[in-house]
């Protein structure tokens, strides 16, 4: 499971610029930054909610990592449209929103 964990973060660290999510895609300014400081926020609270898991595994805890884990890869989302990207970046990213999203998929809670 830790696995699934480490798809997204090194999706964050790829070294591909950040799109700011309240902005237009086409704008140049729309990719800047770093992707790991943007997502910060839903980065903190996956690692949160997956300590919270590790430490009690019971089936509020797993549901709640697997919501993290889901919000996490719904902020990234917004990222894929960035104008300044190649389509390799675009499809790096997808290819790691696409695993993280199976994988929590068959996560059961029970």
């Amino acid at each position: 499971m830790h696995k699934i964990l480490a798809l997204l973060a090194i999706a964050a660290i790829l070294g591909l610029s950040s799109c700011k999510k309240d902005k237009d895609s086409n704008d140049p300014a729309f990719c800047s930054g770093d992707l790991a400081i943007e997502l910060e926020d839903e980065y903190d609270a996956l690692f949160a909610a997956w300590d919270a898991y590790v430490a009690d595994m019971s089936v509020e805890n797993c549901n709640a990592y697997k919501d993290a884990y889901l919000d996490y890869i719904n902020a990234l989302e917004p990222f894929l449209e960035c104008a300044a990207w190649t389509a390799e970046e675009r499809q790096e990213l997808q290819d790691a929103i696409d695993e993280a999203e199976a994988a929590m998929n068959e996560l059961t809670c029970e």
